[in-house]
């Protein structure tokens, strides 16, 4: 059976407060019958802002060009309640909340909950832990998955533009890097010697799938 302190060890967290974990994985039906303990709510709160805090410190970081609107939506993909319940999963944390009697099934147990004890133990973290630690672990997990999520999306994106412009015997389809720093990708796409896209990145191959991106949403929009 997982237990608690597997969990703390994965991540080499030496705990100041214990109490505050078991709080994160205690659900108020459990409360009601007893009496002594405290429901993770409060930490659910607190973890909601945390995670709001490092994930935009995050994009903010990674994506220097993107104005307020554009970082305000890609939080939004990033802390969805779908990758916080499969951060929850992949953590096994389900098989650590303590449940009344009032939900005895714990593989029938509301998917919300999953995603409640998840920002309940980033809350509890952040108390016994600090910032960092929080940083630590929302990058391998939360920060993880979107980065996952976007590659995946570019990647397709850089398909779709190949085998849309195939359709119209238009091969020629060339990435050029216009400005290269540290850390700091221009990239161009051009389409049989047509530029058609702009790429920005920290890596040349995401660069190159913005620029497939922009060129792809472009050449639908008949821009």
């Amino acid at each position: 059976m997982y237990q608690l302190k597997q969990l703390l060890d994965f991540f080499k967290i030496r705990p100041k407060s214990y109490e505050l974990y078991e709080q994160a994985f205690t659900h108020s039906s459990y409360v009601q019958n007893n009496k002594s303990a405290n429901h993770y709510e409060k930490l659910e709160f607190l973890g909601d802002a945390v995670i709001e805090l490092i994930v935009s410190e995050h994009l903010m970081k990674k994506y220097p060009y993107m104005d307020e609107g554009t970082l305000s939506k890609q939080r939004i993909i990033m802390v969805q309640s779908k990758t916080l319940i499969k951060a929850s999963n992949a953590l096994k944390l389900p098989e650590l909340i303590r449940l009344g009697a009032s939900i005895k099934d714990k593989k029938n147990f509301s998917e919300n909950i999953k995603e409640d004890v998840f920002e309940a133990f980033i809350g509890a973290l952040y108390l016994d832990q600090g910032l960092q630690m929080c940083r630590n672990v929302l990058k391998r997990t939360v920060i993880h998955l979107y980065e996952i999520h976007s590659l995946n999306e570019m990647n397709d994106f850089k398909s779709l533009l190949q085998e849309y412009m195939q359709k119209f015997n238009k091969h020629d389809i060339y990435y050029k890097t216009i400005n290269a720093q540290l850390n700091n990708y221009w990239v161009e796409v051009w389409i049989n010697g047509i530029k058609k896209g702009v790429g920005h990145a920290n890596k040349i191959k995401e660069a190159q799938m913005l620029a497939a991106k922009d060129a792809y949403n472009k050449i639908i929009k008949g821009r």
